[in-house]
């Protein structure tokens, strides 16, 4: 049950991210940061997504890999991708290739495509 209830919020917190910045977005973010304060993986994900991306707040690597990295520790895949390339990268952290591949092999033993194509490169 409570996977299909964080399925079904995530859902929600998706289409509501779709659109412009707006008064709804500002809620959306308000909610999102709420639940990813009291732990939720996928919301903490979906912060560092929206950081990362500048979606409804500011662009801001070092917020989203702040939030990569708590969800990331939770186990969650998508997260610890996103982190990986951050370090690759160095957005919000300085490169290093060691730390992308620690969360790149972490997400890819999960089955993330993204993930096991990134670790292939390296």
């Amino acid at each position: 049950m409570k996977t299909l209830l964080n399925t079904t919020l995530l859902f929600l917190l998706v289409i509501g991210f779709s659109g412009g910045v707006s008064g709804q977005d500002v809620s959306d973010f308000e909610e999102t940061k709420r639940l990813a304060e009291q732990g939720e993986a996928y919301a903490q994900y979906n912060l560092g997504l929206m950081y990362d991306e500048g979606e409804g707040v500011p662009e801001n690597n070092a917020e989203a890999v702040r939030w990569y990295r708590l969800a990331a520790e939770q186990g969650d895949a998508y997260a610890q991708s996103d982190l990986g390339f951050m370090y690759a990268i160095g957005e919000g952290v300085p490169e290093n290739d060691a730390e992308a591949v620690k969360w790149y092999r972490l997400a890819a033993e999960q089955g993330n495509a993204t993930a096991q194509y990134n670790l292939g490169v390296k």
